[in-house]
């Protein structure tokens, strides 16, 4: 009886070893930033939210990054040269929990990552409370593939010149053979920032329900 049930144990210690994803990634520094940042005086200050793409103002990815970093997230932008098939959705509210989704292909097997923090997004960053990791169906990472094709979503600008106070920030990273794009929107479901782009960020957090 004893030696069924050791055995269980070591079988449920390596499934959960087998999906993990950690493993992958080296570990980020606190104040590591996990996007490029522009060089603000090159441009008007009226479009200093918008900048070149794929980058950010200071302030703004100092903002992002300490929430990704109390979520235990990788840095995934300057993972361009390396063979890693990655999608992620970052969700941080003004007065709500952040928390992110993760989609990685690995060898044809489809790993989802979720994490949540107790802070809130306009504010403190909290501690994490929340990491589930399990395997999904390849379909579910095929669709989201296929959303990205149709909205063009490598021509999206990362973001737009819009004023919005104490909304969501909607931020989707998209690493796909060595090539990488995000986006980022202010509470884009409530003000019109692109059906499509919506529609993609929601297809991604069915795909961990």
């Amino acid at each position: 009886m004893k030696k069924c049930f050791y055995l269980m144990i070591i079988i449920l210690i390596i499934g959960c070893a087998s999906v993990s994803t950690d493993y992958r990634y080296d570990k980020t520094e606190k104040g590591e930033l996990y996007f490029p940042t522009f060089d603000e005086t090159k441009y008007p200050r009226d479009t200093i939210n918008t900048g070149p793409n794929d980058s950010l103002r200071s302030f703004t990815n100092n903002w992002y990054s300490k929430h990704l970093f109390t979520l235990n997230e990788p840095v995934l932008f300057n993972k361009i040269n390396e063979k890693q098939n990655t999608i992620r959705f970052t969700h941080l509210g003004t007065w709500s929990n952040p928390y992110s989704y993760r989609l990685e292909n690995i060898d044809g097997k489809i790993i989802l990552t979720y994490n949540r923090t107790n802070g809130l997004g306009g504010y403190e960053v909290g501690k994490r409370v929340r990491n589930k990791t399990k395997q999904i169906n390849s379909k579910k990472w095929n669709a989201i593939l296929q959303k990205i094709d149709s909205i063009d979503f490598w021509n999206i600008s990362t973001q737009e010149r819009k004023n919005i106070n104490d909304g969501e920030e909607w931020i989707l990273e998209v690493l796909i053979n060595g090539k990488y794009h995000f986006v980022t929107r202010t509470s884009p479901d409530s003000y019109d920032q692109g059906k499509d782009f919506v529609e993609l960020c929601q297809l991604i957090e069915k795909s961990g329900k």
